[in-house]
């Protein structure tokens, strides 16, 4: 006999985006759980893009790649499914989104060994299982899945609530906003992840990196200097790198603050000589404190930038020239 699944509507995301969890209340026939686990899926996103278009119409199909489409409906509404176990879940919202589950008991620790520093300090705030939900549903926002490589995808920062992680597609430069959260299933928990994409980024913001002014100074120190006369001074190269605002996002400043902790001792396993640096805006309305390695490699930097998020970095040349590297 097959199984009668159990629905609920749950909540992890904003508002524009519903989830619906569904769970299977019995063993039913093994042959066919995975037909039925199928069909529970379809169920979940039927009933989760019903709820968001307010819509009674419209139905569960699949692309050519296998990707789940919600089609022949009269409001435009996209929809993801995830299964673990007996459970499965459908997200639907009115923008393109991704959503995976998996019991937060899952063994991961052949995982730990691919994360980044970055995501290894967020994983010490987020149980690390969110993490790899969090690439998996950013993949399917973005309609490739995890592409064969669980390394395209790096988690970059997470919120002060530990409620949301920023996922960057290291090929596209593209980034996802993932909302996190555990549901209770029973004596078992599940990690929920809700991807939600950012606009690209375009050269409207390298424009703004063109235009900045940086000054820099020894920590400690209450003098700032220009950036490239202390350059010159000093003789050496040095490398500005920022954790502030990745790509498009906004954190608040607390959580700005965090990440560039995280970046001082990320850039302190490869140098010892650092100092603070800020970059403004012409008209200084607008400032992001970081820091200038000296002497370190620019592709060390590069490297660094990308783990962060940040779409570029300056690198001043002995003789004082700034040059705009984009990652």
């Amino acid at each position: 006999m097959a199984s009668v699944p159990d629905f609920q509507h749950v909540v992890v995301a904003p508002p524009g985006v519903e989830l619906v969890l569904g769970q299977l209340n019995a063993a039913g026939v093994e042959a066919n759980l995975m037909v039925e686990m199928r069909e529970l899926g379809r169920a979940c996103a039927r009933k989760a893009a019903r709820e968001r278009s307010g819509d009674p119409t419209g139905e569960v199909m699949y692309s050519e790649l296998g990707a789940p489409i919600w089609a022949g409906g009269t409001v435009e509404t996209y929809i993801s499914i995830s299964r673990a176990g007996q459970c499965a879940m459908g997200a639907a919202s009115h923008s393109r989104i991704g959503v995976d589950i998996e019991f937060t008991d899952r063994d991961v620790s052949r995982l730990l060994k691919t994360f980044t520093p970055v995501e290894r300090e967020v994983s010490q705030v987020v149980n690390p299982i969110a993490l790899l939900c969090a690439k998996e549903a950013a993949g399917k926002s973005a309609g490739v899945g995890l592409a064969g490589s669980i390394l395209r995808w790096s988690v970059i920062s997470s919120a002060a609530d530990a409620k949301s992680l920023l996922v960057r597609d290291l090929e596209s430069g593209n980034q996802w906003r993932v909302w996190i959260g555990e549901i209770g299933v029973g004596d078992r928990s599940l990690q929920c992840a809700v991807a939600l994409g950012t606009e690209p980024v375009g050269n409207d913001l390298l424009e703004i990196y063109e235009s900045a002014q940086v000054e820099i100074r020894p920590r400690g120190s209450q003098v700032w200097q220009g950036g490239s006369q202390a350059v010159r001074e000093r003789a050496l190269s040095g490398v500005v790198i920022t954790a502030w605002n990745p790509g498009l996002d906004r954190p608040s400043i607390e959580e700005n603050n965090h990440a560039n902790e995280l970046l001082l001792k990320r850039l302190e396993t490869y140098c010892s000589d650092i100092w603070e640096a800020d970059g403004f805006s012409p008209d200084q309305t607008h400032r992001e404190p970081g820091f200038i390695a000296w002497e370190l490699k620019p592709e060390i930097g590069l490297q660094i930038a990308r783990e962060f998020g940040q779409l570029a970095i300056f690198y001043f040349e002995a003789s004082g020239n700034r040059v705009l590297l984009s990652v």
